[in-house]
């Protein structure tokens, strides 16, 4: 489903100075130094002070886009990324402003000076939220909340708060995460006031209002996450997280429902997520996205072979034309999945360009050798190709899986040859054309994908039913061996 932030820009004229990208970025830019010199101008009593806060936010804000465009492209390019940062260095200033005129003399650590960083480590990456963290400072510092050592202490407290939630692998970093916020914004309020020249039972107290801020920080991160990914339709990873258990109602159709599918959705999600480790890829969307990447055959599970449990194959009385179509029709089903139980967008890409436009090759050799036309397009899956390195990764994981999966004897070396084969066929049909990845990152993802395989498909050694001279030594089974 579209955000709330593409609904609006899809208001906009499609021709004009707010049609293309970086005319969205500079509209943007200038909005942000027009609206945070507002309230900077009106607390000032002369007319110089005024000008001073414009010019002062106006490079704060110019030094900040360079940085964007030169170091963080990804998110400059995206200009839900940079809207997200125009609403995070607003609500800063705009926050700091009230708070002053509603509780004058507030201290400063009482202030959720980390919230805005937080947010902006949660919802784009950490380098961004370090900027955020200096905007904030300085923004305190321009309204005269905040002045000598409780500089350094917020600066603290943000840098703490950043590093805390930069990488969350599972939900109870959360909760580490948040208790290191609290504890260092709290110890920050009690130096700063220790270095300001309080005694120890105003530091203590400082330090107590310091591990309320901190609290109040974490409760405001926590209530407000949930409305910027709604509307800006951003997918954290606190949300893939969520997504991620297997108590979600549509993984746990896929797992009740179609069981085979679900192990090699499991097995995919590994490779995958090892392997956009391996290239700097995001690993958590990886394998979420694997998670849900066959969904689509809950519609009709029995059509898959991974979940006939030995049971009769229906596509031995279909026809090949037919049996394509419904395998390529896991995909548009699993799309349509993916939307009715509103999973992200990224996770709805997947889903769709997981197959690609690729063929369906074992039916399309069955219709050929049956004789008559045949027609490439009729077995082809119909959907995108991947146009991200993660989706990218479930496709690649999705075919070697399956293709190791079927083959007799499968020893490394073997191995290594199937998923090489699997990937030059992909790479000669196109496939990968859109995805964004080199030559060398290929290359990485082949050696995971053979080694994470290798260890999955060894094979087995035999046990016998019988051990040879039981009947013979039968009685001693309860004596000790005395060699």
């Amino acid at each position: 489903m579209p955000s709330l932030l593409d609904r609006i820009v899809r208001l906009w004229p499609a021709e004009g100075p707010l049609s293309t990208p970086s005319g969205q970025r500079v509209a943007l830019g200038v909005a942000i130094a027009l609206l945070a010199s507002v309230p900077l101008a009106l607390s000032r009593t002369s007319i110089a002070a005024g000008v001073a806060d414009v010019v002062l936010v106006a490079l704060l804000v110019l030094v900040s886009a360079v940085y964007l465009a030169r170091d963080e492209q990804d998110v400059w390019e995206r200009f839900r990324d940079v809207a997200i940062l125009a609403a995070l260095v607003l609500g800063v200033v705009y926050a700091t402003w009230l708070l002053g005129l509603i509780l004058p003399g507030v201290p400063p650590y009482l202030l959720p000076i980390p919230l805005a960083p937080i947010l902006a480590t949660l919802l784009l990456n950490a380098r961004v939220g370090i900027i955020v963290a200096v905007v904030g400072v300085s923004v305190g510092v321009l309204f005269g909340v905040l002045s000598g050592a409780h500089v350094v202490g917020s600066l603290l407290a943000c840098v703490a708060g950043v590093t805390a939630v930069s990488v969350i692998g599972e939900r109870s970093r959360l909760i580490s995460a948040g208790g290191l916020v609290i504890a260092v914004t709290g110890g920050a309020a009690l130096g700063s006031t220790l270095i300001e020249g309080g005694l120890w039972r105003e530091s203590l107290a400082a330090g107590g209002l310091g591990l309320l801020g901190g609290a109040l920080t974490v409760v405001l991160m926590l209530g407000l996450l949930p409305a910027f990914e709604l509307v800006f339709g951003v997918t954290t990873d606190v949300r893939l997280l969520e997504l991620a258990n297997p108590a979600h109602p549509l993984l746990k159709r896929l797992m009740m429902e179609a069981p085979g599918t679900y192990s090699h959705s499991v097995i995919t999600g590994n490779l995958a997520e090892s392997a956009a480790l391996q290239i700097g890829a995001s690993g958590l969307l990886a394998r979420v996205g694997a998670y849900y990447h066959d969904v689509g055959k809950i519609r009709r599970p029995r059509f898959f072979v991974e979940n006939q449990a030995g049971a009769q194959n229906p596509h031995d009385n279909t026809s090949p034309s037919l049996s394509a179509l419904i395998i390529t029709a896991h995909v548009r089903e699993g799309v349509e999945l993916a939307e009715e139980y509103r999973l992200p967008q990224e996770i709805v890409d997947i889903v769709r360009q997981h197959h690609g436009t690729s063929m369906v090759t074992y039916f399309y050799n069955k219709a050929a050798a049956a004789g008559g036309p045949v027609y490439e397009a009729d077995f082809r899956y119909a959907g995108e190709r991947p146009r991200s390195r993660e989706a990218a990764l479930v496709m690649l994981a999705d075919s070697c899986e399956a293709a190791v999966r079927s083959t007799t004897k499968p020893t490394p070396p073997r191995i290594e040859e199937v998923v090489r084969k699997v990937v030059s066929g992909k790479l000669a049909d196109h496939q990968l054309d859109l995805a964004n990845l080199t030559i060398a990152e290929i290359e990485t993802v082949i050696g995971v994908y053979t080694r994470m395989l290798a260890s999955v498909y060894h094979p087995r050694v035999e046990y016998p039913d019988v051990v040879s001279g039981r009947d013979k030594h039968a009685g001693q089974r309860n004596e000790p061996s005395r060699a």
